[in-house]
């Protein structure tokens, strides 16, 4: 809810003005050092920029389990078990082809240790090789990759994904009685199998409705024995929308019947729901239902935990954001080349309070890789320290303050090209409203900062196309961390220090801006403090189209991209090519700002803040107007917000979400 103030006293339209909006913030006494677990929430997240990461999981030395060969050259998902009968470990592996080809038979494998994950033995497949074809179908399971198993009753109960024989992936959006795919049952007497399938599946692609108008497709499902039934969690997509959604089924018994689908998680409602997320596997723990979640952006190194009470899962306003940010971290070795990559890690919590996880990834040569990692479960974080990383993209870790420095201290160890920004004013957003996506060229301009690579070190500024000029630049000695030192005197005078010794001196004013770190891709830095002394106060962020786009899971075929454009504030923009389009920020602070052009060929637009429906907004005007504020809002509670707008009449424009205000 809007805080204190009704939404008449608090929201405007296109003439209200938001000066005197940090008037309410006191200024930050001495040095913070932002490296400092206590911090973490001083830090972005965003699955497409990426993050600083606390998170306190340690990668095992053994690493890889599993890698990948020819000719099921990705492993890439898993589902990781501790059998409570013998307290060995299982690994269940899926394996498929490059690129997810149809070519090759996708296939799960099972692999045992009874040392608690330091050595693994492989048992091979779990469904025996013979056929079988699902009552309905006339094409017999030619794909089963992805499970989850249950140990209940004496049995182990296990669902897994399947395509029929076939099927291509692009086939399942049209599935009829040849082309198929969905959710199967199958028990085992031992947890390696041989697993024995059901005949009729839980769910098949061709029986689903399109929820939203949109999620239809069914793989990497999750078994749940709850008190009195049992949950089925199903992660579905849309297609060209880029939206991912999971879906909920219940039954009295593992083998069915099973209940219609309730869609319970995702991005198009009126909840903070950051976009891009893709569930798998969901686990439970101390009478909670876990569900992560992981960036299919170019970089998939953000992740985000969903958390509902175990019995009331199928309520989805049951679900919470439990965790987003700090949730995971990549290491710089070569079988994590690629972060997370696949599904979200899976797991779970043992006897002695360790939350276990398996989490796949790739190695340079693109082959995947099975790994394990583990941490305290109550200690989901560290003390002092964070990790960046950047893989096929660059990565951004934005800090929520700005101001013009005093002087920053930071202590780093570095592989690739590091930059520690400082006055930043770039724009926010994706490249395009896709999976895949990076930064948007305008998010890397407008900053000030030292670049750290091997032996060489640069005083470098961008200006507002992202050109880089270097006001200075030397060589450092190579070692394991490297510590920087910045004062600023008087008339713009800085100093800088590496390692203790005065490395340059000259005139470089600080500008005022926001603070962090950008990695080119294959970049790692490991951050031991992040001190910044100056007048420090909550950053504005200015939102480019393309974020409002991604967040609601709209088509590209749905906006006409305007490039070149004066009429916008950065001459990049959107305008509505499809009838009922909306678009949707996921924000954090008290106030926003609505900017955009007007002219003859728009029309109205809603507006609403979580879920309240605050303002109708008239795009037309007899002469085209450069963009302009279109609505502001002030003194929302501190916190995550939703903003979504959705077209009224004809076709509207969207240009920038400016945000402001937070902690």
């Amino acid at each position: 809810m809007i805080a204190a103030l009704s939404l008449k006293a608090v929201c405007a339209t296109r003439h209200c003005c938001l000066l005197g909006v940090f008037l309410m913030y006191s200024a930050c006494a001495g040095a913070t050092d932002f490296a400092q677990g206590s911090e973490r929430e001083s830090w972005l997240a965003h699955p497409v920029y990426g993050e600083a990461s606390f998170d306190a999981f340690i990668h095992r030395m053994g690493n890889p389990i599993v890698r990948g060969k020819a000719p099921h050259d990705w492993p890439v998902n898993g589902f990781l078990f501790e059998d409570p009968a013998t307290k060995c470990w299982y690994a269940y592996v899926g394996h498929y082809g490059r690129n997810y080809t149809a070519d090759v038979p996708m296939l799960c494998t099972v692999s045992r240790s009874t040392d608690r994950g330091a050595t693994w033995e492989n048992l091979g497949p779990i469904f025996p090789d013979e056929a079988h074809t699902f009552e309905g179908e006339q094409s017999p399971e030619g794909h089963a990759p992805d499970v989850s198993v249950v140990y209940a009753d004496g049995k182990y109960h296990l669902v897994y994904d399947w395509l029929t024989q076939s099927t291509k992936w692009g086939d399942i959006f049209n599935p009829d009685h040849t082309h198929n795919s969905g959710v199967g049952y199958a028990w085992a007497e031992k947890p390696e199998g041989p697993f024995h399938r059901s005949t009729k599946p839980v769910w098949t692609t061709r029986d689903q409705p399109a929820l939203e108008g949109k999620y239809r497709r069914q793989y990497a499902s999750t078994l749940i024995r709850r008190a009195n039934d049992w949950l089925v969690l199903t992660l579905t997509d849309s297609g060209p929308n880029f939206g991912w959604a999971y879906l909920g089924r219940t039954a009295e018994a593992p083998e069915g019947p099973w209940s219609e689908a309730v869609l319970l998680l995702h991005p198009e409602g009126d909840r903070y729901h950051p976009p891009l997320l893709e569930f798998h596997p969901a686990f439970a723990h101390d009478g909670f239902l876990y569900a992560p979640a992981t960036s299919v952006a170019m970089n998939r190194n953000v992740q985000a935990v969903f958390r509902a009470p175990l019995e009331s899962a199928m309520d989805p306003t049951a679900w919470e954001l439990h965790q987003f940010g700090s949730v995971w971290h990549a290491e710089p070795v070569e079988n994590e080349n690629d972060g997370i990559w696949g599904q979200a890690f899976t797991g779970f919590v043992d006897r002695d309070g360790n939350f276990n996880v398996l989490f796949p990834s790739r190695d340079p040569g693109g082959f995947g890789t099975i790994n394990l990692a583990s941490r305290p479960w109550k200690q989901p974080w560290n003390e002092q320290g964070f990790v960046v990383s950047a893989h096929r993209g660059p990565s951004l870790a934005l800090l929520k303050r700005a101001g013009a420095p005093k002087a920053m201290d930071v202590a780093l160890e570095t592989r690739g090209t590091v930059r520690i920004f400082w006055g930043a004013t770039m724009p926010l957003g994706p490249d395009e409203p896709r999976s895949d996506a990076s930064l948007h060229p305008l998010t890397r301009t407008r900053y000030q900062a030292l670049e750290v690579t091997e032996g060489s070190w640069r005083l470098v500024s961008a200006n507002d196309t992202g050109e880089i000029a270097a006001v200075a630049e030397g060589p450092h000695a190579d070692q394991k961390e490297v510590e920087v030192a910045l004062q600023w005197g008087d008339g713009g005078q800085l100093s800088l220090q590496m390692d203790g010794v005065r490395t340059w001196e000259g005139v470089l004013p600080a500008t005022h801006g926001a603070f962090g770190l950008l990695l080119e891709p294959d970049s790692h830095a490991r951050v031991s403090k992040f001190a910044i002394e100056g007048d420090l106060r909550p950053a504005t962020r200015r939102y480019l189209w393309s974020e409002g786009v991604l967040s609601a899971a709209q088509p590209s075929s749905a906006w006409e991209v305007m490039k070149n454009d004066s009429r916008f504030l950065y001459g990049v923009g959107a305008v509505s090519a499809a009838e009922a389009v909306s678009a949707k920020w996921n924000v954090e602070g008290t106030s926003i700002a609505l900017f955009a052009p007007r002219g003859p060929e728009f029309g109205r637009s809603t507006l609403f803040i979580d879920g309240q429906f605050v303002a109708e907004i008239d795009y037309h005007a007899a002469a085209p107007e450069p963009s302009s504020l279109q609505f502001a809002c002030i003194n929302l509670r501190d916190g995550r917000h939703t903003v979504r707008l959705e077209s009224l009449e004809g076709r509207i424009p969207v240009d920038i979400l400016e945000v402001s205000g937070g902690d």
